[in-house]
């Protein structure tokens, strides 16, 4: 396989767009949820892939094209070629002849550097101080910006789960606080992991559902299950007991 100067900057002038990428993801935590980002070949990565590296470069032109009107009318260091990267970047691509210097390599990859890490810190700020967040986990999370994250400090999140394991006609549950839980792209439980858990039992009879409690003279520390066991959940948030806030 071969790689084309064209390709290998092609991939250098999408990595802003790949570092908003992350930041949103990154940003938008829900909790104790995980979420895993929509396929690569999907509309939303590739609009938020395209739409960020567009606006990462345009700050970027903009910066020095600032700095040329500042250089324009004030002293500054001068170097031996144009310190503008953007225009060696469409001098290096429209005159296959050109000459490039060393310098000016370096100074296009360090540009390309500080726009990458600039455009994740920046997005991941964004994403987790202004009001928008919501929107954005509702677009990123789904049902699940609703239902599995606590709105306070003051509150968890409480899992009931059954599973697929049967003990004596009865089907085994696990009830505690949510830890960690995973989904995929498709917005499914692939995992999750409970703090304090208890267990429980289902029984179907003619009158209902009936629940019991195991037998078990303390909880479980920790309890992790993945989808392959997960057969429903409900999640219910719980405030704490000394919260004064509390109706």
């Amino acid at each position: 396989m071969t790689f084309s100067f064209t390709l290998v900057l092609g991939l250098f002038l999408l990595a802003p767009g790949l570092a908003v990428f992350a930041g949103v993801y990154h940003g938008s935590r829900l909790g104790p949820v995980e979420s895993s980002p929509p396929p690569p070949g999907s509309i939303l990565a590739l609009s938020i892939v395209t739409v960020g590296a567009l606006i990462a470069h345009l700050l970027g032109a903009l910066l020095y094209w600032l700095q040329e009107l500042y250089c324009g009318r004030f002293s500054c260091f001068r170097v031996s070629h144009d310190p503008n990267v953007y225009a060696s970047l469409f001098t290096m691509t429209v005159d296959k002849n050109a000459t490039v210097t060393g310098l000016e390599i370096v100074a296009i990859l360090l540009t390309l550097v500080l726009l990458t890490a600039g455009a994740f810190f920046g997005t991941r700020r964004i994403v987790t101080t202004f009001a928008g967040e919501a929107a954005l986990k509702t677009m990123l999370y789904g049902w699940l910006a609703e239902v599995a994250v606590a709105k306070s400090e003051t509150e968890v999140v409480l899992a009931y789960v059954v599973s697929d394991v049967q003990e004596d006609g009865t089907i085994v549950g696990y009830e505690g606080a949510v830890a960690n839980l995973t989904t995929n792209a498709e917005k499914q439980i692939t995992s999750i992991l409970l703090d304090s858990c208890e267990i429980f039992h289902l029984r179907v009879t003619p009158a209902g559902v009936a629940r019991g409690k195991a037998r078990r003279g303390s909880d479980i520390g920790q309890l992790y299950l993945d989808n392959a066991h997960i057969r429903n959940v409900a999640f219910e948030r719980v405030r704490f007991a000394n919260d004064r806030t509390a109706p």
